[in-house]
Formats: C-alpha cells, structure tokens, sequence
C-alpha cells in the first residue's frame, strides 16, 4: 500500500518516496523538474538536502502529485517547517503540523459527516440499537416487511412496527407499497456529538451479545499492547484506513447480510 503524505514529518521524505527507489527516479524526477521548469539535477540537491523547494515550489507540486486540499496545506506545512531559520519557528509549524493530524484522526474528518436529523430525533435514533439496526436492514430486500424484522430480530411486531413510524417520521424511512425502504437521507455521529457515547454503547453491548452465538464470519479480538507513543498515531491511522477501505468496499456491496462494525483501541491510562 502507498504511504499517505500524512506518514511522513518532513517533505524530502515523501518526496523521496514519490520519486521512487534509487534506479527508477529518472522520470519522476524529469517531470517534476519540468513542472518546476530547473533541472533535474536541482531535484536531486533537493533530495539530498543541499537545497530547499521554495513555497512557490512547493504549490506548484501540489498541482503535479495532485494533492488534495488537505493534503496541500500539510505538504506546505511541512516545507516551512524546514525552511524555518529558528528554533522557535520550527517548533510553530511543527506545531501547526501536530494539529493537522489531530483533526485527521477524528474520523468524520475522514469520511465525511452526514447529518440530517434534527437534534430530538438524534436523541430518540440513538437511545437504542433498533432504530439504526432496522434503518440498515431495510437495504436488504428481503428484510422489507415488518413481519420480516420481527423474525429477523426476534422483536414484537409492535417494537417493530413503533420503531419503524420514528423513522419514517425522521424522513429516514418510507412506506411503500409492499413494505418499507430507506431514503437517500443519511446520517453520521461527529466525535463532537453528545450522542456518540450513547451510540457506542449500543454496538458494544450488542457486541458481547453477539459472543454467545458466534458464527465463522464473525471476528472478535482483545488485547493489551505496550508500544511507543508514535506507534499509537500510526495504529489508530491503520485502524481508520481499515475503516475508510471497508466503507468504499461496502458501498458497492449487494445488500444481502447484515452486520455491525466496532472497533476499539485505547489507551488504559486512568
């Protein structure tokens, strides 16, 4: 897998990196020399630390490696920080830096917040693992019908069918002419919400549910680790790679199973 500018602290390392192994740089460093009308030679004092890439430089590769918005004001980020004189200027930027990935790792900086419940209805959507349960199963046809649901989940047609009047009133849900389906309206708690302490507890008691009939496509793992405190920064960056590639790979998936995701890593200081 390709690193992400975000793996890196400092700019000649990611260039490096995007230049390719020693060997295979010719190209790379042709077009980037060409985008930045110098010589190729110019790169590679660059990459060898004899020079620095001016801020100009700098936004002109941007354009070239196609940076997002994001990822633009990191790779700028990263170049004044080396280009700083001082001691104190470095530590500004690096600053600045530390604060760029912070509000990377919050995820719905990574994927995107969608929110259009009100903030009763988000109070009644997560009071209870039901509602997004039954939200999510409606994409599965044959889950359509609230005699379906209640089989499914082993709930009172009642539960069922006063879950289902919240959803519809919530403009989540529509009633059809055979049943129910969902809308295109779609939600997503920020790390910011006061809901999101309740939604985690919801998913995390199903989840200890879900151990006294567990199946072969179930996963469940705990552990306690020690590792160093930039290795905490790169395992939760996996973690929410893991779960920025599932989500693209569940998107494009045929509705026929229904399952929840939770993950957990944590530090145990109290």
């Amino acid at each position: 897998m390709d690193k992400s500018i975000f793996d890196f602290s400092d700019y000649r390392s990611y260039l490096e990196a995007k230049t390719g192994a020693p060997g295979t740089r010719k190209g790379v460093k042709a077009a980037m020399a060409k985008a930045l009308h110098c010589q190729p030679t110019y790169i590679s004092q660059v990459l060898h630390e004899k020079a620095h890439l001016s801020l100009e430089q700098a936004e002109i590769l941007n354009g070239f490696f196609s940076h997002s918005k994001e990822e633009a004001f990191y790779f700028l980020l990263l170049v004044q920080k080396d280009r700083a004189g001082t001691k104190a200027l470095r530590e500004f930027f690096q600053e600045q830096i530390d604060e760029a990935l912070r509000r990377r790792l919050v995820l719905t900086k990574r994927l995107g917040p969608k929110d259009v419940l009100s903030e009763v209805d988000q109070a009644t959507y997560y009071s209870s693992w039901i509602y997004a349960a039954l939200h999510i199963a409606l994409t599965i046809p044959e889950l359509r019908t609230r005699e379906a649901l209640s089989d499914y989940f082993h709930l009172p047609i009642r539960k069922i069918t006063e879950a289902l009047d919240f959803l519809i009133s919530a403009g989540l849900v529509a009633s059809t002419g055979n049943g129910y389906a969902v809308t295109k309206a779609q939600i997503r708690l920020g790390n910011d919400s006061k809901n999101i302490l309740k939604h985690h507890t919801n998913w995390r008691l199903q989840s200890a549910e879900s151990l006294d009939r567990e199946q072969l496509t179930d996963m469940h793992y705990s552990g306690v680790v020690s590792l160093s405190k930039a290795d905490v920064i790169k395992v939760k960056n996996i973690l929410l790679d893991a779960v920025k590639t599932s989500q693209a790979l569940i998107k494009d998936s045929k509705e026929e199973e229904l399952c929840a995701i939770a993950i957990d890593f944590f530090n145990l200081r109290k």
